[in-house]
C-alpha cells in the first residue's frame, strides 16, 4: 500500500534505529568525510591584531596632532617582542606582523614619504582601523568551523591546521549495498550477455562520505537466496541498501524478506518516480529498498536513505533550497511526481522526466516534488533537494 510522502517522513522520524558510530581521525585523512560532532575553534584567528599590508603602524590622533612621525623600528611576522608605541612614533610593519601596542592604523608603504631625518608623512587618508586585521576578525574562539553532519572539505584543512586541531570526530557507518536481478552482473566483474550493476557504484561512492561502504554484489531473483544474503548483511552492517525487487512482480521479493526478518515501515509513497522505494528496520538497522531504475533509485536514496542517515547521526544531512523556475512545467501525471532540475544561481531548469535517464541525472543538481495536475509557471518559486555531488 502506498502512503503519502508526508506520512513516510513522519514514520522515519519516529523509527527506532541505532545511532551511528563516531570515531576520531586525523584531519588530513578526514577530507570528504562527514563530521560526527561540531568542530569548534579553540583560538581566535588572528590571535592578535596584525597588519594587512606592508606599511607603517601608528596612532591616528598622534599623527594628526604632529603632522609627521618618526620611524622607531621594524616589526616582522617572526618578531617576538611587541613594542609600546610612543608619541610621535611609527613602526614599519610587514604584512602579517603584529602591530605595536597603542597603534590603531596602518599606512601603506606606497602612500608614505620618508624624509632624510627618518620622518614620514602620508599621502592617503588615515583613520582608525585602516588596514588592520583585528584579533578574531576571521574566526573567533568558540565559532563552529564544521557543523555536525557537514562534509569536511579541502579548505577546512587550512583553518584546522591554524587552530592546531589535528584530529576530529567523523561519522563511521558501516554500509552495505546489494543488487538483485538475474539479468545483472557485478559492476567490477562484467560478464557477456548480462547488464552491469550501474547503480551500486554511485551509492558506494556517496556512502563512503559516511564511513565504510561494502559491496555485496548481485543476488539472484530467488527469495531464499535474498534472505540468506540479507541475514548476513544485518549481521555485518549498520546500514543496508537493497537495489531491485521493490515492485509487485512475481520475482520482487525484497520487501517480503524485509518484513519477515524485521519491520517493513512502508512499501512506497504516492509520488511518481519514488513510489516503489521502501524502508524497513531489522535489529535497529535501517534497510532501504531502491527501485532498479537509476533516477528512481537515486531519488529514493536521497529522500528516504539520507533521511535515515540523518536520524542515525542526529543531524539533518539533506540539503534543500528555494529556486525560481526558468520555464513552465505542466504535471500531467496521475499523482505527484519527482522532477530533476539543473540549477544556475537561483534559476531551476527542469530536465526530461523519466525513471532511468542517466543523461539527465548527470546534468541534475537537485530534484523537487511537483503536485499532480498543476501548471507551474516560469518565475514561480519551488523547493528542491540537492543531490550530493
Amino acid at each position: 500500500m502506498l502512503i503519502s510522502l508526508e506520512e513516510a517522513r513522519k514514520i522515519i522520524d519516529n523509527a527506532n534505529i541505532r545511532n551511528a558510530n563516531i570515531r576520531s581521525e586525523s584531519i588530513y585523512n578526514a577530507v570528504g568525510r562527514v563530521a560526527g560532532k561540531d568542530i569548534v575553534a579553540k583560538i581566535d584567528i588572528p590571535e592578535f591584531n596584525i597588519s594587512a599590508m606592508d606599511g607603517f603602524a601608528f596612532n591616528v590622533s598622534d599623527y594628526k596632532k604632529n603632522g609627521k612621525l618618526k620611524i622607531a623600528g621594524k616589526i616582522f611576522p617572526s618578531s617576538s617582542e611587541i613594542p609600546q608605541l610612543k608619541e610621535g612614533e611609527a613602526y614599519y610593519v610587514a604584512t602579517g606582523s603584529p602591530i605595536p601596542k597603542g597603534a590603531n592604523a596602518i599606512a601603506r608603504i606606497e602612500a608614505t614619504k620618508i624624509s632624510g631625518d627618518n620622518q614620514i608623512v602620508f599621502s592617503e587618508d588615515v583613520f582608525e582601523g585602516k588596514d588592520i586585521k583585528f584579533a578574531g576578525e576571521d574566526i573567533k574562539k568558540g565559532d563552529i568551523i564544521v557543523r555536525k553532519g557537514e562534509v569536511i572539505n579541502h579548505y577546512h584543512l587550512g583553518v584546522l591546521t591554524m587552530q592546531k586541531i589535528r584530529e576530529v570526530d567523523i561519522v563511521d557507518i558501516n554500509s552495505c549495498v546489494l543488487a538483485s536481478g538475474d539479468e545483472l552482473c557485478p559492476y567490477d566483474s562484467p560478464e557477456d550477455n548480462k547488464i552491469p550493476d550501474s547503480i551500486s557504484p554511485i551509492l558506494i561512492s556517496i556512502l563512503r562520505k559516511f564511513g565504510v561502504a561494502n559491496y555485496f554484489g548481485i543476488v539472484s531473483d530467488h527469495k531464499e537466496s535474498l534472505k540468506t544474503k540479507l541475514e548476513s548483511m544485518v549481521e555485518n552492517c549498520d546500514y543496508i541498501v537493497l537495489i531491485g525487487g521493490s515492485s509487485v512482480g512475481e520475482k520482487d521479493y525484497s520487501k517480503r524478506v524485509i518484513a519477515e526478518l524485521g519491520d517493513l515501515l512502508f512499501e512506497g509513497v504516492s509520488v511518481n518516480i519514488i513510489k516503489r522505494g521502501g524502508v524497513g528496520v531489522i535489529n535497529g538497522k535501517p534497510v532501504i529498498n531502491l527501485p532498479g531504475q537509476v533516477v528512481s533509485a537515486l531519488t529514493v536514496f536521497h529522500e528516504h536513505g539520507l533521511h535515515m542517515i540523518s536520524r542515525m547521526i542526529g543531524q539533518e544531512v539533506r540539503k534543500f533550497g528555494k529556486y525560481i523556475l526558468s520555464e513552465d512545467v505542466q504535471v500531467e501525471h496521475k499523482m505527484d511526481s519527482i522532477y530533476l532540475f539543473d540549477t544556475i544561481g537561483i534559476l531551476a531548469k527542469p530536465l526530461r522526466w523519466g525513471t532511468g535517464l542517466y543523461s539527465e541525472l548527470i546534468k541534475a543538481k537537485g530534484f523537487g516534488v511537483l503536485k499532480r495536475g498543476r501548471i507551474y509557471h516560469k518565475g514561480e518559486e519551488i523547493e528542491l533537494q540537492h543531490l550530493i555531488l
